[in-house]
């Protein structure tokens, strides 16, 4: 039997431990960098896609954090609601941003549906869909029509997409669940 030195398995094991280190340390350093733009990134969509949903707003007032903003005029009058909501749609977060005035909704975005199909459920951030969402009620829940069943308001789904459009639609309807508790009659 042949004998195995210490000098033939320590090597190889300081060797990898050395590359696993750098490769970490490599890793950290690049997240710590990114981080910071990653959210810069976000926070940029996020205003954006506020200004699409209230467009009569010069500047938001946060209300709730990362959740509720108040759209204002350059009078500073209250001219709608923005806020952000986050559901799982068929291949992960689906983030959408719903303007509402009044208990109606002025317009909804869908700022961020990255991980979802192209070509189909990638579709639900195009106007074609979110433009269906203008002028629904906040008093009422929204469901997709292959869901209807005669209450509610009826919201067509994106073809071959229900699952996406679902998680747009969940994530509008718990909008329009924020809105009416926290600003409910106080318009």
């Amino acid at each position: 039997m042949k004998k195995i030195s210490f000098k033939a398995v320590f090597i190889p094991v300081i060797s990898l431990f050395i590359i696993c280190a750098v490769m970490t340390a490599a890793l950290a350093i690049t997240n710590g960098v990114t981080a910071t733009k990653i959210a810069e990134n976000e926070a940029q969509s996020q205003q954006e896609s506020m200004t699409i949903v209230c467009p009569d707003a010069v500047e938001f007032e946060e209300i709730t954090a990362d959740v509720l903003y108040a759209g204002k005029d350059g009078s500073g009058n209250i001219v709608g609601y923005a806020i952000s909501t986050v559901a799982n749609g068929y291949g992960g977060q689906v983030k959408v941003m719903t303007g509402i005035k009044d208990g109606e909704i002025i317009n909804i975005d869908v700022y961020y549906n990255d991980d979802e199909t192209p070509g189909l459920g990638k579709n639900t951030s195009n106007e074609d869909f979110t433009s269906r969402f203008k002028g629904l009620f906040t008093n009422y829940s929204i469901v997709v029509d292959k869901d209807y069943a005669g209450n509610g308001q009826k919201v067509d789904a994106v073809t071959s997409s229900t699952i996406s459009s679902r998680a747009v639609i969940a994530a509008v309807n718990e909008a329009c669940e924020i809105y009416n508790a926290e600003i409910g009659g106080e318009q």
